[in-house]
């Protein structure tokens, strides 16, 4: 009784208090606001609470809380998801529908698979043209989340990517279609681990770290991974810049051919951050006889990635897209060297429009992650990142439901696909090799020249564009 008795004192204390500031709060946030009005009005500028709002104006909130997290630690800064900018104008291009000059066609009339590699043995056949990018388990994403992404792609026959971390026993079961990454680690490139793979890429960089050396804390490492690798607990792990025995262009070619002879003739393929550089490092590419080749853009996402990498390297996708497909048209090869570009492609008409500039498919990590978190983002937020659910080394991880992340993932390509099999209707084109840089136009003078599409602001002249 005398819990009860307390208990109600405080509930009709806590009463009383809320009753007298409804009648007070008037006043009382009458005579503060004014307060600060005046505050603000007569301080000078070096002692004024506005000069906060000067400083984030000019440096960015971004970059002040960023200089804060570097003067913390001393040590690179490492974003999980990569740039936050937007370096390719996908927005400064659209599509032309047809009505007479072609017939539309109805989505089912539409078919959207792919083949990668189409001329090594065991060419890599998926049904729709958005596989997953490279999202390591361990050091990146946690078990839970690379099942859920391995069971959506499987349910929608497409692919998924293990990048650099290892490959899980349960992923290679639940996925139909799994890329394997040659790496520049020391780990996960044992002929075991890549006989299981439908297709597998030789990783010289990232658009978001380029071909820069990579030291991870003892931290950033899975404690399973770590037993794996048979790591001490206060041992990282690193990478070089430069791939182990790839010294060159010969040495490169040796390894596509003993890849090919290892996995018994699925694709191979090179990947690398998009430079400036591109048709130089291209050319040493094709000599080695890929059957792909992944162009990262710098607007790619990385969670090992330290700013000035991330924001500062490299080239966007759009123009290194342009850039790639014109080089090996030029050189002949396109039809044999399929083309795979990622980084910053976020919705079904960026994935349509690299396609129609002629990519063979795109690759998506940042926001598939996005798809796999969905609602289940409840669990975190507002107290938590994203991150803390669906990273290894999140506190939060165990509270992911994978089958829920599935669906969700699953669910995200679905509408993606059905979305691109209605513009593609409306465009007159009843499959992705029918696609070209016709059925764009451009809206800035800049972008034309860049992707080799009409100016969609004036008539064409002379060229039949259909």
């Amino acid at each position: 009784m005398q819990f009860i008795d307390e208990l109600l004192a405080i509930l009709l204390s806590l009463l009383c208090l809320g009753l007298l500031f409804l009648l007070l709060k008037k006043p009382l946030i009458n005579g503060l606001t004014d307060k600060i009005i005046k505050r603000i009005m007569v301080d000078p500028y070096p002692e004024n609470l506005i000069e906060m709002y000067n400083v984030l104006s000019k440096v960015g909130l971004q970059n002040v809380l960023e200089t804060d997290l570097r003067g913390t630690s001393g040590e690179p800064l490492k974003r999980p998801f990569g740039s936050p900018r937007q370096l390719s104008p996908w927005d400064k291009l659209l599509f032309n529908p047809v009505y007479l000059t072609r017939r539309p066609l109805p989505p089912e009339a539409v078919d959207t698979k792919v083949t990668i590699g189409r001329y090594a043995e065991k060419p890599l056949v998926i049904d729709l043209p958005i596989m997953l990018g490279g999202m390591a388990y361990g050091i990146g994403l946690s078990k839970k989340t690379r099942l859920a992404l391995a069971e959506a792609t499987a349910k929608l026959n497409t692919a998924t990517n293990i990048g650099v971390g290892p490959l899980l026993p349960e992923e290679r079961r639940l996925a139909k279609k799994v890329i394997i990454q040659y790496h520049r680690g020391t780990w996960g490139n044992e002929e075991e681990t890549l006989k299981n793979g439908d297709m597998i890429e030789i990783q010289l960089g990232y658009g978001a770290l380029g071909s820069a050396q990579v030291k991870l804390l003892p931290k950033e490492i899975s404690t399973e991974f770590r037993r794996e690798l048979g790591l001490r607990k206060d041992e990282g792990l690193s990478f070089g810049a430069q791939m182990p025995g790839v010294r060159n262009g010969t040495d490169l070619a040796a390894l596509v051919r003993r890849l090919r002879q290892i996995t018994g003739g699925v694709p191979i393929g090179i990947k690398i951050g998009a430079t400036h550089w591109l048709e130089k490092e291209l050319a040493v590419m094709i000599r080695a006889n890929p059957d792909f080749i992944s162009i990262d853009g710098t607007e790619g996402g990385i969670n090992y990635g330290p700013g000035i990498l991330a924001d500062d390297l490299g080239l966007p996708s759009l123009p290194a897209l342009c850039r790639t497909v014109e080089f090996l048209k030029r050189k002949g090869v396109k039809d044999r060297i399929s083309v795979i570009i990622s980084g910053g492609l976020y919705t079904p008409g960026h994935f349509l429009k690299a396609l129609a500039l002629g990519a063979d498919a795109v690759a998506i990590g940042t926001v598939a992650l996005l798809a796999l978190a969905h609602t289940q983002l409840t669990k975190v937020v507002p107290w938590e990142p994203p991150t803390n659910l669906i990273f290894e080394i999140g506190p939060d991880k165990d509270k992911l439901a994978p089958e829920v992340g599935a669906k969700s993932v699953m669910n995200f390509l679905l509408s993606c696909m059905q979305e691109i099999k209605l513009a593609m209707g409306s465009l007159g084109r009843k499959s992705l090799r029918e696609l070209s840089p016709t059925d764009l136009c451009a809206l800035t003078p800049e972008v034309a020249k860049m992707t080799g599409v009409e100016i969609g602001l004036y008539a064409p002249i002379g060229r039949n564009s259909m």
